[in-house]
């Protein structure tokens, strides 16, 4: 898919850029429907893993649920459901033992790569075209757009 040109319209003010990553950002989710039918699990099931997966082990499902936008209990559900399929495992915290924290499986974190290897190497491939200094200017903009989407998210 295309990224399209920016139009003079109000609703294309923002720079090229910002409407690409808003086009990534579709196309990610278009892939992340597709691995979570690769994997045989429900959107919801693959976006709290993926969540999970970017906490290195310090998100519990209370904030798991904030993030998602689901109740507590229908969080419980989730977790109950990718525990038993073996995706997911609940570890006491160790600083706090009352608080439990949420880990992947070695065997979940294994299958998902295996399932994104050629997507993976796509993009890695990706990067051949460019210079180490647009590599560096690519990753430094990256980096300020994940950061703003973090602020957009804690700013609720």
């Amino acid at each position: 898919m295309a990224i399209p040109p920016p139009e003079s319209t109000s609703r294309r003010s923002h720079e090229p850029e910002t409407w690409a990553l808003r086009v990534l950002g579709a196309a990610e989710a278009e892939a992340s429907g597709a691995l979570a039918r690769r994997m045989r699990m429900h959107p919801t099931e693959l976006s709290a893993m993926s969540h999970v997966a970017a906490s290195d082990g310090h998100l519990g499902p209370r904030e798991l649920s904030t993030r998602l936008g689901i109740t507590p209990a229908a969080m419980t559900d989730v977790v109950d459901r990718l525990e038993a399929a073996g995706h997911l495992l609940r570890e006491r915290d160790t600083s706090d033992r009352r608080r439990v924290r949420l880990v992947p499986t070695e065997s979940a974190s294994t299958q998902v790569r295996g399932q994104l290897r050629g997507l993976l190497d796509r993009l890695d491939a990706i990067t051949a075209d460019f210079t180490p200094a647009e590599r560096d200017a690519i990753h430094r903009y990256l980096q300020a757009a994940a950061e703003a989407y973090h602020r957009f998210a804690e700013d609720d």
